[in-house]
C-alpha cells in the first residue's frame, strides 16, 4: 500500500510539473505572438497591408518631414525614398511633437485610420481646378493639383476601387530613433 502511496504521489507530481512546462510553453508563444503584433515596421511596409490593419494598433519607423508649426499636434513622415508619406496626429496622452525633430527619424505606436475621398469629390475638385486653370496664367499652380488628381484616379483604377483611401494615424506615442 506504501508504495502504490509513493508511486500515486510520484505521478501526481510528474503530471503537476508537465502542466507548468506546458503553461511556460503556452506563456512564451504568447510572448512570442505579442512580439510580432508589435513589430515596428517600414512606412513602406505599412501601406502594403494598410487595408487590412484599418482600426489597429501598428509601430513604424520613419523621417520626420514636416512638424505642424502652429500647434505640433501633427507631423508627417516619409520613407527612405522620400516617396511615400503618412501623416500622424497627436491623440491619448500624447500631446505633439517637438519642432525641432524635423530630419530625424522616429518610431511611432498608434492607431491606423482611413479618410475616403470619394469619386464625387475628385470630381468636383478637379472642375473647380480646371476653372482655376483658365482664370490663371499659364495655370502653373494648378499642375501640381491636377497631377495629384490623376495619382488618386490611378490608385482608383488600379485598385478597382471608387474612392481614393487616406491613411493617417492617431498616434500614441513615439520614440526618436538613435
Amino acid at each position: 500500500m506504501k508504495y502504490v502511496s509513493i508511486i500515486a504521489i510520484f505521478l501526481f507530481c510528474m503530471s503537476c510539473n508537465s502542466k507548468q512546462k506546458e503553461a511556460k510553453k503556452g506563456n512564451i508563444e504568447k510572448n512570442q505572438l505579442a512580439q510580432i503584433k508589435t513589430a515596428v515596421v517600414t512606412i513602406d511596409q505599412l501601406m502594403v497591408n494598410a487595408e487590412e490593419l484599418v482600426g489597429k494598433e501598428v509601430h513604424f519607423t520613419g523621417l520626420v518631414n514636416h512638424v505642424c508649426a502652429h500647434s505640433g499636434k501633427r507631423c508627417i513622415l516619409k520613407n527612405l525614398e522620400g516617396n511615400l508619406s503618412i501623416r500622424v496626429e497627436a491623440s491619448g496622452n500624447l500631446e505633439g511633437f517637438d519642432k525641432e525633430m524635423a530630419g530625424q527619424d522616429i518610431t511611432v505606436s498608434g492607431i491606423l485610420r482611413e479618410k475616403r475621398l470619394e469619386e464625387a469629390a475628385i470630381d468636383e475638385w478637379e472642375t473647380e481646378v480646371k476653372a482655376k486653370d483658365a482664370s490663371e496664367d499659364g495655370g502653373k499652380h494648378c499642375s501640381s493639383e491636377m497631377a495629384n488628381i490623376k495619382e488618386m484616379r490611378d490608385w482608383m483604377k488600379e485598385n478597382n476601387k471608387n474612392y481614393y483611401a487616406i491613411y493617417y494615424v492617431d498616434g500614441n506615442s513615439y520614440e526618436v530613433v538613435e
